[in-house]
């Protein structure tokens, strides 16, 4: 019923509550899915963590979700073009007739639109609040069927001409698809798998859910991925793709153990222990000598608190050896970008008398997208003690200078693919970069690198190791200094026997 205001302006109280009404349900609803996905929710960076590095959060070929849609218009059109191209491709697999490809494109639109409520949830009110349910739904049926033929294409080994025609395309897009920005929930890919035929893999016998997560992790780990598959979450857990990635990430470091030491190869270790002991013994009656000599604001003290943590090059003077992290083999190089972390993710063990054993972490352009990322995924989730912050605080930590990266890169535990003395200066440059977005993860000492940082801490405040440590760090760096300090303790030894024997006589 009409009601007149006072200058004459007819309301529609019964139309305009009935709006109401249904808006005030439709945000409440949207809330509650937002609360109960608040944990592994799309959203943006931190400023105080993007500002660092802005450029790996952000998609350099294609947009998927919400997020940065507006590229796609303008930066990223090439990427935008591949979406409607590789939509056709997929529907044509299981449907030849193009007569057929209207229907199923309708069956993806009522998929996706009897969520659509769900999906907004994923993402803050901000980012989604302003775009119409018609592209909101359009955005989600492209993407995920362009994810979904990519993968596709990758595990079939189909040439994707179209991809390779854009510089660097192959492999910038598997950045894309892992950025923390940069994602679509992933009960959108089960939905429209589970409504595409794929000829390819009926013999499989998979589930959709099941299909898609092996796909997901084949791409993401090459080679690898097959290892990456053991243990399936459930499908209906998972938040998106990059979330998939982390976990599968973490579930390797748990199931990994060093290999126990065979007693054959024990005896051979404690034979080479033994002489590298016997090499180091003229340096070890030098410290009485040389230590108290040494200027107090040179000693360990100065260098280092109670808290800190030695890098790798002073851990190796404190008789730490570093090892690299053996995992299973391929005999093809993996090329996911998930290879990049080696074969055990994150598997950091102190065990074996001394020995330090690390992943092998291979440097590459696509490396530092992958660890922020997963990191800012980690810190999105309010996850402060998680996985990858810690692993990238405590690499951090060991490679400070170019000293510290060449005693990585000596035991392979960093693989650089830069050459000669510059490549040790990258990998501290690039330990530096990602480093600092570590710091914002906090309460380091509740990770699983918590009782590893209390041992190697426990080793830097020992007085032997101490004391070890300063007279090879101040007296025996460089070759040249080995002979002046040699000399200088010979002068020494023999002014002390002169006047001995002049005041004897």
């Amino acid at each position: 019923m009409p009601a007149m205001a006072g200058d004459d302006i007819t309301v529609h109280v019964e139309w305009l509550a009935r709006r109401l009404t249904q808006q005030q349900e439709d945000a409440a609803a949207t809330e509650q899915h937002r609360i109960m996905v608040n944990t592994h929710r799309v959203s943006r960076v931190p400023g105080h963590v993007r500002i660092p590095n802005p450029d790996a959060y952000t998609p350099g070929l294609v947009a998927i979700g919400p997020l940065h849609a507006k590229d796609a218009e303008r930066r990223l059109r090439p990427g935008n073009r591949l979406k409607m191209a590789y939509l056709h491709s997929l529907i044509s697999r299981g449907h030849p007739d193009p007569a057929r490809h209207l229907a199923v494109i309708q069956g993806y639109v009522r998929l996706v639109a009897a969520r659509e409520r769900e999906a907004r949830a994923m993402y803050a009110a901000e980012d989604v609040d302003d775009v119409r349910a018609e592209d909101f739904i359009q955005m989600l049926v492209l993407d995920g069927c362009f994810i979904l033929e990519h993968l596709v294409n990758v595990a079939t080994g189909k040439e994707e001409q179209s991809l390779h025609a854009t510089p660097f395309g192959p492999a910038q897009l598997s950045v894309d698809l892992v950025l923390a920005e940069n994602q679509i929930p992933f009960f959108v890919l089960v939905d429209l798998i589970s409504s595409t035929r794929l000829p390819e893999f009926d013999s499989t016998g998979y589930a959709p859910p099941v299909l898609l997560m092996k796909l997901v992790l084949y791409y993401l780990g090459g080679e690898k991925g097959r290892d990456m598959s053991e243990a399936l979450p459930p499908a209906d857990a998972v938040c998106h793709i990059l979330h998939l990635l982390h976990a599968m990430v973490s579930a390797a470091r748990t199931r990994w153990e060093p290999a126990p030491r065979i007693q054959d190869g024990a005896t051979l270790e404690v034979m080479q222990e033994a002489a590298r002991l016997l090499r180091r013994l003229p340096l070890l009656l030098l410290v009485p000598l040389l230590y108290p000599i040494l200027p107090e604001e040179r000693r360990w003290r100065a260098s280092y608190g109670r808290e800190d943590l030695p890098s790798a090059s002073d851990l190796k003077r404190m008789w730490v050896w570093f090892k690299k992290a053996r995992g299973g083999s391929s005999s093809k190089a993996p090329a996911g970008i998930a290879s990049v972390l080696g074969p055990v993710p994150l598997a950091v063990k102190l065990a074996h008398e001394d020995r330090l054993r690390l992943p092998q972490l291979r440097i590459e352009f696509r490396t530092a997208p992958l660890l922020l990322n997963l990191m800012a995924f980690e810190q999105s989730a309010e996850q402060r003690a998680g996985a990858v912050s810690a692993y990238v605080w405590l690499m951090a930590k060991l490679v400070q200078s170019a000293e510290d990266a060449g005693v990585l890169v000596a035991t392979e535990v960093v693989q650089s693919s830069a050459t000669g003395s510059e490549s040790k200066e990258d990998v501290a440059r690039f330990f530096r970069q990602v480093g600092a977005a570590s710091e914002a993860a906090g309460e380091l000492e509740k990770s699983y690198l918590g009782e590893t940082l209390q041992k190697l801490r426990e080793r830097s405040q020992h007085p032997l190791f101490m004391m070890w440590a300063d007279v090879q760090r101040n007296y025996f760096t460089v070759p040249w200094a080995v002979v002046a300090e040699f000399v200088t303790f010979i002068t020494f030894i023999s002014t002390i026997l002169q006047t001995y024997g002049s005041f004897k006589h």
